[in-house]
């Protein structure tokens, strides 16, 4: 319950950083303040989808449990917030948000997938590089640029897109399909970096034996 707790509370989050990026006409700064987001939620200790799947190949497979539970905390976080929101002022965002929903639905399958996992590549660099560098200004550098980088980009980010799709009410089958391929490609690219240094060091034991 702890976790779906921390869960909710970083799609909150999450979904703070997507209004700011929402309200700003300037995409670079939007981009940056999006981070606020990821920072509050690495200050707090709070658990999001797109950072727990970077150890999923260093945990055991119950874990998975965990990144489930997870995901689930962070879809009510980010959809409670997204239709809230349209209730406020902030209601003058919903054609906007509509525009960013359009364009993401009018993308392939396969496209998004690709996309997907490029975000959950840049995230785990995030997430990995705020927790491991042990300078303050290299931690938050960490945290910060690679979240641009997948938003300037164009990256998809399944915890953001929930909320986007919430604040549009654009929830539909295919809205739900994407949203599930959009988390499979997060999970796909989070894991990868993990996974390949895992692999890599494992031959390197090997060749010592």
């Amino acid at each position: 319950m702890k976790t779906f707790f921390k869960a909710i509370m970083a799609g909150i989050a999450i979904s703070m950083g997507g209004v700011i990026y929402l309200t700003l006409e300037n995409h670079m700064v939007g981009a940056l303040l999006f981070s606020i987001g990821l920072f509050t939620i690495y200050t707090f200790g709070l658990d999001l989808y797109t950072g727990k799947v970077c150890y999923i190949p260093n945990k055991n497979p119950k874990f998975l449990l965990t990144v489930l539970t997870v995901l689930l905390g962070n879809a009510v976080g980010t959809i409670g917030t997204g239709y809230t929101l349209r209730a406020t002022k902030l209601a003058k965002l919903v054609d906007h948000t509509v525009e960013v929903v359009n364009t993401k639905l009018s993308d392939t399958i396969f496209s998004t997938f690709i996309m997907a996992i490029f975000c959950g590549i840049l995230m785990c660099i995030a997430v990995i590089g705020f927790q491991t560098i042990k300078d303050s200004v290299g931690k938050h550098i960490a945290l910060i640029f690679p979240i641009m980088v997948f938003i300037l980009s164009g990256f998809e980010h399944s915890i953001a897109d929930m909320f986007y799709f919430s604040m549009a009410n654009a929830w539909d089958k295919k809205a739900l399909l994407y949203i599930i391929v959009i988390a499979l490609g997060n999970l796909v690219g989070g894991a990868a970096l993990p996974l390949a240094i895992r692999l890599l060091d494992d031959e390197k034991l090997g060749c010592q034996h």
